[in-house]
């Protein structure tokens, strides 16, 4: 797959690690480079880089989601989910050091923000811990799967297998007679 399907396209599956790699590429991004860019660009090329970005979120987490067999539009409501956290927990926090706030209110708020807590928290283990469906299913064929007898071998890397640098192997190296 390569990298301009990797993130742009919402079509296929992708396995666990790739999802990872690019949310914390992300990530990276968000907390090294963000805070620099008023003073590059202009707030209408901001305003492309974070429309950029979500976009990139949001096919991601879709083919994450149709390697888990969900329909990627649940992908939308997640990324919601996830910048309205963001502010919800910005407000909070806010309102938690010196505003002053009714007891209501404010037992409100920390009702919301456990209940967000714990629909995140699910979001995060689905997509990030819990192995995709065996097989092919109806977004795709398996990323995690070899390459199937009469398949040709000159396809781009990793479309049938994980590449050779995210491959787990743990243990002593075999021993080998001479």
């Amino acid at each position: 797959m390569d990298y301009a399907r990797l993130l742009f396209s919402f079509k296929g599956r992708i396995n666990r690690a790739r999802f990872l790699v690019v949310q914390l590429a992300l990530l990276t991004f968000w907390f090294i480079a963000w805070p620099k860019l008023p003073i590059f660009l202009s707030s209408l090329w901001i305003l492309v880089v974070a429309i950029v970005m979500a976009w990139i979120n949001t096919a991601t987490t879709a083919k994450r989601l149709h390697d888990r067999n969900w329909s990627g539009f649940w992908a939308i409501p997640i990324v919601i989910l996830n910048r309205l956290s963001l502010l919800y927990y910005g407000l909070f926090l806010g309102l938690s050091f010196g505003v002053d706030v009714s007891i209501a209110r404010e037992l409100l708020l920390v009702m919301v923000a456990v209940a967000m807590s714990l629909l995140g928290t699910w979001i995060f283990i689905e997509l990030y811990f819990l192995m995709g469906t065996d097989g092919p299913n109806r977004f795709g064929p398996d990323p995690l799967a070899t390459v199937p007898a009469g398949v040709p071998t000159n396809l781009p890397p990793g479309q049938y297998s994980v590449p050779r640098f995210l491959v787990h192997s743990a243990g002593p190296t075999p021993l080998t007679r001479d």
